[in-house]
């Protein structure tokens, strides 16, 4: 899954992995780079002067709305404080930050002072040619003026970020309330005052920018359009995943149609402030012609007369086959194709019993609750794929065993000393599942009774295999053949 832009305001919250932890004061550019460093977090309750450094690495994700870190708050007491002279060194290099400003400027190796006030066109320019050891920060800040070369065009908002941290352009708010939010190219800033930024442009080159809309907001936009198209809505609108990086929309799926993922587009289209898309969504329909030409063109089965059918990217196979080692090749060039989901073999052959509860095809989601008749086991942590039909046989869950271990009266479960305890859990023993928990046909006292995971009966697919969807490489594990 692609992953959002960041946004980054002045005066946002900031929450660590265990609450909130203060608002953002300021941050750390290195224009250089055109790269954030570190940023600048003010604790709750304490004082100007109790400012935390926060290098780039921890930080999570960050929206217009809240900045969330990686660390918790006992983690972040251990990080520096900016001093009171505003000195900061961050990667080796010392900054200075000025009040209230989105960057500052660093030396390596020497002492540096406040960025110079610019006083002309091109003045940041020359600076930057002459001083090879300094490095110079366009200090942008919200509520910065900006100004085009004929005359007042709006004011700055807040910066935009990609994922590796460098500057992509500001948001400029324009023309009066609600007036337009337009997304800047970092480019267009020939340079920066304490007060002001001066672009390259002129006004009429805004008409050809873009709107601004936050990459989450866009993607619950992009969600009712396709919520609010009947025929996706009855049909595939479940099995369609949406996200939304630096306003570019990614779709991944299945879909039953083209004509489906042509109105998944067109609902992309109608929403406003989206920059771009890419379509992932894999059509059921092409995925019947790609396994079928690859049982074609492969010798084990392209004499076999086999029917292939596919539904949210499951495939089945139907028909009958000589033998059962053409049954099973059937299966596995079927599943050799990336797209499938899973391979469902109902294929006939000689002395071949079709065991149709063996058949289902379960997608425990990753990180979703986990319960048992009798009790809240835990949450899915990974699933175990068999690749020879790209069908989930098994998940390990972390699973807490606490409020068992407590209630049993015969103690015989007090052996195992561990209270939460990873087990591998079947699929044969999932009820149903849903999209928000897995549901298991067995009690607590049952499932504690799974083996514990052990990392050494597994391995990792093997780089460039493609997980099924919902899955990510990361997700997936393969019991270790001859373990």
């Amino acid at each position: 899954m692609t992953k959002p832009r960041w946004e980054l305001k002045i005066g946002s919250p900031v929450m660590v992995t265990d609450g909130n932890y203060g608002r953002l004061k300021q941050v750390v550019l290195d224009p250089h780079e055109e790269r954030v460093v570190a940023l600048l977090v003010q604790r709750h309750g304490m004082g100007s002067s109790h400012t935390v450094v926060v290098p780039e690495g921890d930080v999570a994700n960050a929206s217009e709305n809240e900045v969330h870190l990686k660390i918790s708050r006992e983690q972040a007491e251990g990080l520096p404080e900016c001093g009171p002279d505003n000195a900061l060194v961050v990667e080796d290099w010392k900054y200075e930050a000025d009040e209230e400003s989105f960057a500052v400027r660093g030396s390596q190796g020497m002492e540096i002072g406040r960025p110079p006030t610019a006083q002309r066109p091109g003045m940041l320019e020359d600076q930057l040619a002459t001083t090879e050891r300094t490095r110079l920060a366009l200090g942008l800040r919200a509520g910065h003026q900006v100004f085009c070369k004929d005359g007042h065009a709006g004011k700055v908002s807040h910066l935009l970020l990609n994922q590796k941290g460098q500057v992509t352009g500001f948001v400029m708010h324009a023309g009066h309330l609600p007036g337009h939010n337009l997304i800047v190219p970092v480019a267009w800033v020939q340079d920066v005052d304490r007060e002001n930024v001066h672009l390259s442009v002129e006004k009429r080159a805004m008409e050809n920018l873009a709107e601004y809309s936050p990459d989450l907001a866009l993607a619950v936009e992009v969600d009712k359009a396709i919520w609010a198209d009947e025929i996706l809505r009855d049909t595939d609108y479940n099995d369609i995943d949406v996200t939304v990086e630096s306003g570019i929309v990614f779709l991944r799926g299945h879909v039953a149609s083209s004509a489906n993922l042509q109105r998944a587009e067109k609902a992309i289209r109608s929403v406003a402030g989206v920059l771009g898309s890419q379509n992932h969504l894999v059509v059921d329909d092409d995925l019947v012609s790609d396994v079928a030409r690859a049982l074609c063109n492969d010798n084990r089965t392209h004499l076999a007369g086999v029917y292939v059918g596919a539904q949210k990217g499951v495939v089945t196979l139907n028909g009958r086959v000589s033998s059962a080692t053409v049954r099973e090749s059937a299966e596995e060039v079927a599943a050799s194709v990336p797209q499938v989901r899973g391979v469902v073999n109902y294929l006939n052959a000689p002395h071949v019993v079709v065991n149709l509860e063996e058949q289902r095809v379960l997608e425990p989601p990753i990180g979703r609750g986990i319960y048992a008749t009798d009790m809240l086991l835990g949450y899915v942590e990974r699933v175990i794929i068999n690749p020879h039909n790209r069908r989930v046989t098994a998940f390990v869950a972390l699973a807490d065993f606490t409020e068992l271990l407590h209630s049993e009266e015969d103690g015989s479960l007090e052996e195992r000393p561990l209270e939460e305890r990873r087990v591998v859990v079947p699929v044969c023993v999932v009820g149903y599942e849903t999209d928000s928990s897995v549901s298991l046909g067995i009690s607590g006292s049952e499932a504690a009774q799974f083996p514990e995971f052990n990392p050494i009966d597994f391995v990792s697919p093997p780089q460039g295999w493609q997980p099924p969807y919902p899955y990510h490489p990361e997700d997936v594990l393969f019991e270790r053949k001859n373990k």
